[in-house]
């Protein structure tokens, strides 16, 4: 019943509803251990953008599970002469981008592939390290920094200038203003790791958000995730 939603809700937030309005707009609720509520129901609407919810309908709970040493191999073929050089993880939605991202941005970070580098994460819905009241619930190495609930275009901006970032990491980049963002950072001399949906890599030459970005050789390194008999 609706009544039951609401008592669930109230409970996964500690009685504190209004205090993650504005995350609970975005269709969930952060929870402690990296798990997520979404919710779902009749959203009110303002310019565009949804501000809250006035009934609920539905819930969903993502049981959070992080998976080590996945990208141990792979983190040490992303160098040349001792350079790390941008890499872009491409997949369909649900093959493991973000998984593999997370691990990544962890081997490098505390340097089991060289480095450790310093780590710049712009974890815009908090999925990457899963941060509750302001800790990542995920091990994600000892020299990265997080930024979360910012709009990946405006955080690369803020990490760039005050970060120092080696590499800046991001999940899925979605629009023009993440790749003018990304454009510009990589002109100050910033490495890239970050996913994109497709099939393929040469999908992307044929999505205009992307094109610029393999046009001007912004990543040097794809990696393709693909099934194989069930697996990936």
């Amino acid at each position: 019943t609706a009544e039951d939603l609401q008592q669930v809700l109230a409970i996964a937030s500690g009685y504190s509803v209004h205090t993650y309005q504005k995350q609970i707009a975005s269709g969930f609720l952060p929870l402690e251990g990296g798990h997520r509520l979404g919710v779902c129901g009749e959203a009110v609407m303002e310019q565009g953008e949804i501000l809250s919810f006035t009934a609920l309908s539905s819930l969903n709970l993502r049981i959070a599970h992080q998976i080590k040493g996945i990208g141990a191999e792979l983190a040490g073929r992303l160098f040349q002469n001792g350079r790390f050089l941008s890499t872009l993880i491409v997949s369909p939605p649900g093959y493991g981008k973000t998984t593999l991202l997370r691990d990544l941005v962890e081997c490098l970070s505390d340097g089991e592939a060289g480095g450790p580098l310093r780590i710049s994460l712009v974890d815009e819905r908090g999925e990457i390290a899963a941060s509750h009241g302001g800790t990542p619930q995920y091990t994600i190495g000892r020299s990265t920094d997080v930024l979360t609930g910012c709009s990946k275009a405006k955080g690369i901006e803020l990490m760039t200038r005050s970060m120092g970032p080696q590499i800046i990491a991001l999940d899925e980049i979605t629009s023009l203003e993440d790749c003018r963002a990304i454009s510009e950072a990589s002109y100050c001399g910033c490495a890239f790791l970050a996913t994109a949906h497709a099939a393929e890599a040469a999908d992307l030459k044929r999505r205009p958000i992307y094109r610029r970005l393999l046009e001007d050789a912004v990543f040097q390194k794809i990696i393709v995730i693909r099934r194989t008999n069930g697996q990936r």
